[in-house]
């Protein structure tokens, strides 16, 4: 990607500098167009590394299975340029639509025989925002400067923000995109994102990356992931490893009631993360949780990958999180 109006020296600079330049920039009020500036210039050196992942089981034909293939080995050395089949998997064949639809609201009646119940958020009584308080960072995502996102596009993901949402597309039919927002380093916390699944099918996901080590060289990391069909995981990266870097999957394939399946359904995921600990959720309901301290703090996004040939576009729409959770 390139950025022409920056001058090189500000690049070189910011190279430099210490990742702690990061760690007290925590501030929720909208940035001023100097401040955003200062931002825009230090983001240059944040952007996403892309990354191929490993592929997913397939999709059985006769009725989705209670739980997906288990993989063994659990650890796939990954490939640059060309997608890495798991073990028994074959790519999907689903694709994804990148137009969005236009959402609008129906009509409601204005007298009926009997007054219809009001809809609530279901809240189950073990999720965590019933006991964490106000959040130590909220956005919105109705535009990019509240957390300074990297917005644009390379030959990987394409980051846009229109209608209340950051529009995250991937570009690549091998490779999944992220990208993450210039908030301080995170040791123990809970990160919550609610997206929408737009025009999706299959296998095209979307979810969080989080405890990635180095901010401008976010190579590693945890990542848990959602797909349109309702199957989730949680897998660790490390871009380090050799020339192709190493996927490790710590929850490995699984279906859920508790996702939202299929196109423009709303689902909000969560990933609590303490000491070696890692818990996550759907809708606040626990998933599963695993211990790993490959990565014991770091930073956090989102990231989107296409499950078939055309690209996929996932809509954020709100991010939190809450530090020291207990």
């Amino acid at each position: 990607m390139k950025y022409k109006i920056i001058p090189i020296v500000i690049i070189l600079s910011l190279l430099m500098t210490s990742c702690s330049l990061f760690s007290d920039l925590k501030s929720e009020q909208p940035l001023t167009d100097a401040e955003m500036a200062t931002r825009v210039a230090q983001l240059l050196s944040t952007m996403t590394t892309p990354t191929s992942e490993i592929d997913f089981p397939p999709t059985p034909t006769m009725g989705l299975p209670t739980t997906a293939p288990t993989v063994t080995p659990n650890m796939v050395i990954l490939a640059t340029s060309t997608p890495v089949v798991e073990v028994g998997g074959e790519l999907p064949t689903s694709t994804a639509m990148i137009v969005l639809p236009t959402l609008e609201s129906t009509p409601t009646l204005a007298v009926t025989l009997q007054a219809s119940p009001t809809a609530t958020l279901n809240v189950p009584a073990t999720d965590p925002i019933n006991s964490l308080g106000t959040p130590s960072g909220t956005d919105t995502m109705d535009v990019n400067s509240k957390w300074a996102w990297p917005t644009g596009a390379d030959d990987y993901i394409d980051v846009q923000f229109k209608d209340g949402f950051m529009l995250m597309t991937n570009l690549s039919d091998v490779a999944a995109g992220w990208r993450l927002p210039l908030i301080g380093q995170q040791v123990d916390s809970y990160i919550e994102l609610t997206a929408n699944s737009g025009s999706c099918s299959g296998k095209d996901s979307y979810g969080i990356i989080f405890r990635v080590p180095v901010l401008k060289s976010p190579d590693q990391g945890y990542l848990y992931q959602v797909t349109c069909d309702g199957y989730y995981r949680l897998w660790k990266w490390d871009g380090k490893v050799g020339d192709k870097g190493l996927a490790v999957s710590l929850l490995n394939w699984k279906q859920s009631d508790k996702i939202i399946q299929g196109a423009n359904q709303t689902n909000r995921l969560g990933v609590k993360v303490v000491d070696k600990k890692i818990t996550i959720y759907m809708n606040g309901v626990e998933l599963g949780s695993v211990s790993d301290s490959s990565y014991s703090a770091g930073f956090f996004g989102a990231f989107v990958r296409s499950g078939g040939d055309s690209n996929y576009t996932a809509k954020l729409d709100e991010m939190k999180y809450w530090e020291n959770p207990k």
